[in-house]
């Protein structure tokens, strides 16, 4: 089963990722100005179910960058996706996923030795190689009837016919 999704980007990248149809980078980012995009969910490529969440985003890669804003629009490919919602949501799959490899007492240590930055860096790598030792794909995370986040781990395999959807100058 597919849907449309949406990310939002500066424009130039845009321009790019619609030549070729595919994202040159993941989410996990560090921006000229010294801000970071969090990849909680470990390296992937995000994606969210309402453009003007995508928009938001679109300016804070707008603004770091000097450029216009973009929203993509593309086809996700639902199927293999980890299911998260309010009865098992962040906290209980990084739980889960750090019980998976670690015992309480490496978790201990481990917390200890890191900045929170890292932690939280760190964490997001377990989650993701936890999904993907058990055959998902990546995740749809629903927020609220309103908005629901997707992380895609194989995004070639995923995500397709991506367009532009809309452009905007973030200095009006």
């Amino acid at each position: 089963m597919k849907q449309i999704v949406y990310r939002g980007v500066e424009y130039k990248e845009a321009l790019r990722v619609v030549a070729a149809q595919r994202y040159e980078r993941e989410e996990r980012r560090r921006f000229v100005n010294g801000a970071s995009a969090k990849a909680v969910f470990g390296s992937g490529v995000y994606l969210v179910s309402n453009p003007k969440i995508a928009a938001q985003y679109a300016i804070c890669h707008a603004e770091t960058t000097w450029d216009q804003a973009a929203v993509l629009a593309q086809e996700l490919e639902l199927d293999g996706l980890a299911a998260l919602d309010e009865r098992y949501g962040e906290n209980e799959l990084r739980a889960d996923a750090l019980r998976w490899r670690h015992t309480p007492e490496q978790l201990t240590r481990l917390s200890a030795a890191k900045r929170h930055e890292e932690w939280l860096e760190w964490t997001g790598d377990e989650i993701r190689a936890y999904l993907l030792d058990r055959g998902f794909t990546g995740i749809r995370y629903r927020i609220s009837r309103e908005l629901t986040y997707f992380v895609c781990y194989k995004p070639q395999e995923q995500i397709g016919r991506i367009s532009l959807l809309t452009v905007f100058d973030i200095t009006e």
